[in-house]
């Protein structure tokens, strides 16, 4: 099972900094919780996934630095890099597996610098297209 738990966070992870928004939707539970250090909490894959997809003007990509797998629970460390003057910010995932799928998604980051991106996250999504 750990293999298979290893596979699924780590497929996961690179959907997210890849900005396979539509994958993710195949990876997280229907009923999937996440949380943490964020400011919002959101239940169910469609908001989960939409939350996530939101974040995708500024993502670059998620360069995974540790993974621990016990049994069914995941912990992940990375780098989510962006591409704002922030650069890279330390990024934990605390992840629970049932029946195949991401059932909960614990969120840890180093927030110190977070407003910035969000910022310009705001600046990117309200400018009005060329």
């Amino acid at each position: 099972m750990s293999s298979e738990v290893r596979e699924l966070v780590i497929e996961y992870i690179q959907a997210v900094g890849e900005r396979r928004f539509d994958r993710l939707e195949e990876l997280v539970h229907p009923e999937v919780e996440f949380g943490g250090t964020t400011a919002v909490e959101l239940q169910g894959s469609p908001a989960v996934v939409e939350g996530l997809r939101k974040l995708g003007p500024i993502i670059l990509r998620k360069d995974i630095k540790q993974l621990t797998v016990e049994g069914t629970n995941a912990a992940v460390l990375y780098e989510f890099v962006t591409d704002t003057e922030v650069g890279p910010v330390l990024t934990a995932e605390f992840l629970r597996v049932e029946e195949d799928k991401i059932r909960a998604i614990t969120l840890l980051f180093d927030w110190r610098r977070w407003p910035e991106d969000m910022q310009e996250l705001g600046r990117r999504t309200t400018q009005p297209e060329a």
